[in-house]
């Protein structure tokens, strides 16, 4: 997938000879405009806004190639908020690496190229109606100004009176009434002449942008294609035609291998919690086994001290049992 930096050269080119041309007609182009500024106006600014449109939809592909081709595609949240082309496929690509899956389904890379696509083409219907737009401004205006030019034609040729009048004079009368108008073809011409010069240099940047987004749109094609994880047909199956029975046991297998993948995904998960349960298990194990050794520590140190407290009172016993009998005198 490569940037559209030749596209952006054939467009900027293309305008530099449009501008030189403007140029070398500006006095006529002038004239022209100053004919009705308000339609022309109009026309001039349709232009320029499908112009600023078409740099635009071409520049907003830099971000998305730049993403695809860095070396480690990065699925954090700023990262993904930037992408308007490829959202589908980041947030896919993200989910796929929560489950510890790094490839695609056939499925899901039609959808993704689909979405893609449909995308891209929105990006171009405001330039294409842009380009119908300009033409139909002219249009408009050479129907205006024909409109207004044949009425005064009516209105001149209906108050004409030569019948008492010269020739010579009857011809003076004739021109200097139809100057004003004679006046609105400029109108009509002009706006011609702008809305369709309009139309076709947008239509050129739009060619120039679509055929940009066509080679965005086939490199992310080759891309996903490196992506997808594809099933190998069983039997004598033809190149060219698939059965639907092979179509539903490719996608049933496509189904078991993505709940494989989320049951090793919750296996690892389960491991890891009965690995710290046995950790929490050892460590309660230790605790009880310091206790029990403290109690028989504790019952050891009681028989002893049980054993001398009765040898005392033995003792103390036999000294009573003496000094009463008075063997001690």
């Amino acid at each position: 997938m490569e940037l559209p930096s030749r596209y952006i050269t054939r467009m900027v080119l293309f305008l530099i000879l449009v501008a030189g041309g403007c140029s070398l007609l500006f006095p006529a182009l002038e004239n022209a405009l100053m004919t009705n500024p308000p339609l022309n106006g109009l026309i001039v600014l349709v232009f320029l806004f499908g112009v600023i449109l078409n740099f635009h939809s071409v520049f907003a592909l830099y971000p998305e190639i730049k993403w695809v081709k860095a070396s480690v595609l990065s699925l954090t949240e700023q990262d993904l908020e930037k992408l308007r082309l490829l959202s589908p496929l980041a947030l896919v690509l993200k989910n796929n690496q929560a489950k510890g899956n790094a490839v695609l389904s056939p499925t899901i890379a039609r959808t993704i190229l689909d979405s893609v696509g449909t995308r891209l083409d929105e990006s171009r219907d405001i330039s294409k109606y842009l380009i119908g737009l300009s033409t139909f401004l002219g249009l408009l205006g050479t129907f205006w100004g024909l409109m207004s030019t044949v009425g005064a034609v009516g209105e001149v040729i209906r108050s004409l009176n030569v019948s008492g009048e010269e020739a010579t004079q009857a011809f003076n009368t004739i021109k200097n009434s139809l100057e004003l108008p004679l006046s609105g073809m400029g109108t009509a011409f002009s706006s011609s002449l702008l809305g369709l010069s309009g139309a076709l240099v947008v239509g050129f940047l739009d060619l120039q942008a679509g055929r940009a987004q066509n080679n965005f749109y086939n490199g992310l094609d080759e891309y996903l294609a490196s992506l997808t994880r594809y099933s190998s047909s069983v039997g004598s199956q033809s190149d060219e035609s698939v059965t639907s029975n092979g179509a539903y046991a490719n996608a049933l297998l496509e189904q078991v291998v993505e709940s494989l993948a989320d049951i090793r995904s919750q296996l690892k998960k389960a491991d890891t919690q009965i690995q710290e349960h046995a950790q929490t298990d050892m460590e309660l194990l230790r605790v009880i086994s310091r206790i029990d050794h403290n109690v028989n520590q504790i019952d050891k140190r009681f028989e002893a001290r049980h054993e001398t407290l009765l040898t005392e009172v033995r003792d103390s016993f036999k000294l009573l049992v003496r000094t009463v009998s008075g063997k001690d005198k």
